[in-house]
């Protein structure tokens, strides 16, 4: 049978991740549970990516048949939110320090933590905002670490938005240059070194002069793990938090101008 494509209810999907929707009528009834079947396509994802996913398998993993799946989880496409969102787990915060820059710092290597220890989760399509119980976790404790700040509940998204986004892009490109190196015979640390000799050569002043400054200035020669270029980059942005947040306490402290 093949995998079904069809518009999506966002209710529906709500249901199915708070296990609030009830079995449907379609296919012999069994004693399977939504978790059943959702647990079975982390367990492939996990052995053999997210390519090794489909309705069909996890039923043959189960013993069950094609149809009888789709009394629990409608589709591949529901299948692969309800998937995600059992992955991700609840954020561990009782260690987390109780400030703000510290909660954040730990809320964004605990998700990188998640997501490269589970890369197939990158491969799927976010195709909805935050809903299931295990996504929403994650994002109260990090809007709870900025409450007590003078950030409004604008800024607050925003910056939950922004280092979820930076998190998200720099596993992404991490795992990349990882598995890279099967086909260049470089590690993630080789990279920055040899990127500066080739540049150093590649680079013609007259044409990238700013480009060749850079690469003869060594900034690339030492050998930087990924966990500290993630650290590095992660308190860049931090410190652009911590001005708007200093932005918002001089504003709340100015008086009004009169007229």
């Amino acid at each position: 049978m093949a995998e079904e494509t069809r518009g999506r209810d966002p209710e529906q999907l709500l249901e199915l991740l708070w296990r609030t929707r009830a079995p449907g009528a379609r296919g012999p009834r069994g004693s399977l549970s939504v978790d059943q079947v959702v647990a079975e396509g982390v367990r492939i994802a996990d052995e053999e990516g997210i390519a090794g996913v489909s309705m069909r398998r996890i039923a043959q993993a189960l013993g069950v048949t094609t149809m009888t799946l789709y009394r629990y989880v409608p589709g591949k496409d529901d299948l692969l939110d309800l998937m995600f969102d059992m992955a991700l787990g609840a954020p561990a915060t009782a260690e987390w320090p109780d400030d703000w820059r510290g909660a954040l710092r730990s809320w964004a290597a605990g998700q990188r933590r998640v997501l490269l220890d589970r890369p197939w989760m990158l491969d799927i399509p976010v195709g909805a905002p935050p809903m299931g119980p295990h996504s929403l976790s994650w994002m109260e404790a990090a809007l709870a670490a900025l409450d007590p700040t003078a950030l409004d509940e604008g800024d607050t998204i925003g910056v939950l938005m922004i280092v979820g986004g930076f998190v998200l892009g720099d596993t992404r490109q991490e795992l990349a240059m990882s598995s890279a190196s099967a086909r260049t015979g470089l590690s993630y640390e080789e990279w920055g070194p040899a990127y500066g000799r080739m540049m150093a050569r590649a680079a013609i002043d007259e044409r990238y002069p700013t480009v060749a400054k850079l690469a003869r200035s060594g900034v690339f020669e030492a050998e930087t793990a990924p966990g500290e270029d993630f650290a590095f980059n992660l308190e860049f942005l931090l410190d652009s938090v911590a001005a708007l947040i200093g932005r918002r306490e001089q504003a709340a402290a100015s008086p009004p101008s009169g007229g």
